[in-house]
């Protein structure tokens, strides 16, 4: 059974490392370090099993907490989220294939692009929608689209 454990020990740890430590397999882990222990002092392969899945399932259900708490993602809102709900307006077209302009909101100059990619013609009033790396999304202005 040690060469078993030993390669329990090891796929969980390979398992933990590919997905980037997010505690998906680390249990396992410490339930084949006490059935190895187990093994090396000896015990039955019915006992080995039995404390490899109580001490997984132990260690799991005692981390729970712990682990909901790690995984909790809080979006921290940054100076360019206060651009959200600006209006602006077209003022340069950069690439039209790909729908990509530039608009100033706030006298700062951005690159931006429609949610379905369409190109808005230069003057044309938007609205920030969200923004996406360093690009706006935005749509025409109420104002806009009622004048088309």
């Amino acid at each position: 059974m040690l060469a078993v454990w030993l390669t329990v020990i090891v796929l969980a740890c390979l398992v933990e490392g590919i997905t980037q430590f997010q505690l998906v397999s680390i249990w396992a882990v410490f339930g084949g370090l006490a059935a190895l222990i187990c093994d090396l002092c000896g015990l039955d392969k019915t006992v080995q099993i039995v404390v490899f899945f109580v001490v997984t399932i132990l260690l799991l259900v005692l981390t729970i907490p712990l682990v909901k708490k790690l995984r909790q993602f809080k979006k921290t809102p940054t100076n360019a989220d206060m651009y959200i709900g600006k209006k602006g307006k077209v003022t340069k077209i950069i690439n039209s294939d790909e729908g990509l302009f530039q608009v100033r909101v706030d006298n700062c100059e951005w690159s931006a692009i429609t949610g379905d990619r369409t190109l808005l013609p230069l003057g044309t009033e938007i609205s920030v929608e969200s923004i996406e790396g360093v690009k706006l999304i935005v749509s025409p202005t109420q104002q806009t689209a009622n004048a088309k």
